[in-house]
């Protein structure tokens, strides 16, 4: 059983608050478009209510714990929970400038190379798959209209 992280459930709660909010920000975009389509919101929502979902589970997990255990934990972990928290809150500025798809390989690339420490060339390729998953399910599969942001990539532009 892994130990508890100092702040831990700080983050935890942060993460749920912030994908509430992203859940309840994309009914701004609409959820669906005229003739029962999926709209550009449906994937934040979605998104959201998972992250919210995901991040309460493991609030809860970290509120049990901490009552069982009382060794010092890694500190290393707190860093490296709130490096990826700080990128993803980049990642979220960046979407109106660069557009999701490419904020998203900016995130998954600094992700895998900086917080992981894989090199860069396989850090790059990780990046370009993930980025390309992601486009070929929500904007070919479900012809979901991603935001394209200044250069409209992939997205309503």
């Amino acid at each position: 059983m892994r130990g508890l992280i100092r702040g831990e459930g700080a983050v935890w709660a942060l993460l749920v608050c912030l994908s509430v909010a992203m859940a309840g920000a994309s009914f701004g975009y609409g959820v669906t478009k005229d003739g029962g389509e999926i709209g550009p919101g449906f994937l934040p929502l979605v998104s959201g209510v998972a992250l919210a979902l995901l991040s309460a589970a493991c609030l809860l997990q970290s509120v049990r714990r901490q009552a069982a255990e009382r060794e010092e934990a890694d500190p290393g972990r707190v860093r490296t929970l709130w490096t990826v928290f700080g990128l993803l809150l980049v990642a979220l500025l960046l979407v109106p400038l660069t557009g999701f798809l490419v904020a998203f390989g900016l995130l998954v690339f600094a992700v895998s190379a900086f917080v992981e420490k894989q090199p860069l060339v396989p850090a790059a390729g990780i990046a370009a798959a993930a980025t390309l998953v992601i486009y070929a399910v929500f904007v070919l599969f479900l012809a979901v209209p991603l935001p394209g942001g200044l250069l409209g990539i992939g997205g309503d532009g």
